[in-house]
């Protein structure tokens, strides 16, 4: 019986930065829901489509939370405003979901960041301790903002997502109303109608009809980052895991669970012969990567 021995750790290396240089630690995504041998060719996914309600202050005050929206560094997860003095113009500390803390802010002044942007305004008696949590929930579902209550489904990206704040806002009164799509940078990249699927290589989504769907409604879809989960290289996807991020050091069982791993991402020389390709990739995909990693000087022999 022919017994064949899997690729062994950092058997496709050839040389690498002293230290850890050529290195980064990354997760492995179990969405592969498989093994991948050490020496895969990976992509990091680093955005996905994500919503976040605008939420009630949690204390004395009354003041609203407006003009919510999202800035390139927006993370997954919640990201809690505090209020440290009482009064109409109290200031609040602003913390992100990795626990970074961002810039301070103030009650009645806009409140802009790369993470996120918005006003509170002054209401009641705003005081001290008083929070509001911004939940920034992946694969969330954007609620439509004003008069109408039409439902938004059939959310994807294309490849040209960015990352932060995409606002669709309805430009008519009707039930197959039109409204336009403003990317994150500022750009109008198209119009769509109520009830009929919009399609674009930046997101895609279908808005159905509901109540008096209004002039200026409006719903945004979030496009977040999400660094460091790694799959195998695909050429076709839309999700950043089609630019080759690195190679996988040793072997990762990601049958289940995400897993903690090393990638060879930079200033390394590697062995063409001992690298694992997803299945689907073509010769000439195979090329495109080479080009990728070749930016970052890992260079391919053979």
């Amino acid at each position: 019986m022919a017994l064949t021995e899997k690729p062994r750790a950092g058997d496709f290396l050839l040389s690498e930065a002293p230290g850890t240089q050529s290195r980064e630690a990354i997760t492995v995504s179990s969405v592969v829901a498989a093994v991948l041998d050490a020496g895969t060719v990976l992509g990091r996914v680093d955005r996905r489509q994500a919503a976040a309600p605008i939420p009630t202050n949690a204390g004395t005050g009354t003041g609203a939370m407006t003009a919510l929206t999202f800035g390139p560094e927006v993370q997954v997860g919640s990201y809690v405003i505090e209020l440290t003095e009482t009064g109409a113009t109290a200031a609040f500390i602003v913390t992100a979901p990795d626990g970074t803390a961002l810039p301070n802010g103030a009650v009645g002044t806009a409140y802009t960041s790369n993470h996120l942007s918005f006003l509170i305004s002054n209401g009641g008696t705003m005081t001290d301790g008083d929070t509001y949590t911004v939940v920034v929930t992946a694969g969330g579902t954007p609620v439509l903002v004003g008069t109408g209550t039409g439902v938004v489904s059939g959310f994807s990206l294309g490849k040209n997502a960015q990352l932060g704040t995409y606002r669709i806002e309805l430009k008519a009164t009707s039930a197959t109303a039109e409204f336009q799509v403003e990317a994150p940078d500022g750009t109008l990249i198209g119009y769509g109608k109520v009830a009929t699927a919009y399609v674009s290589d930046h997101v895609n989504f279908t808005l159905a009809n509901g109540g008096t769907m209004t002039v200026g409604d409006y719903f945004n879809i979030v496009v977040a980052t999400n660094e460091n989960e790694c799959v195998e290289w695909n050429p076709l996807a839309v999700d950043g895991s089609q630019v080759a991020y690195g190679i996988l050091y040793q072997e990762a069982d990601a049958s289940t669970a995400d897993v903690d791993n090393v990638a060879i991402v930079r200033n390394a020389e590697v062995d063409l012969d001992e690298l694992t390709w997803k299945s689907t990739v073509t010769a000439a995909q195979k090329s495109q990567a080479i080009r990728q990693l070749g930016a970052a000087n890992v260079l391919f022999r053979s």
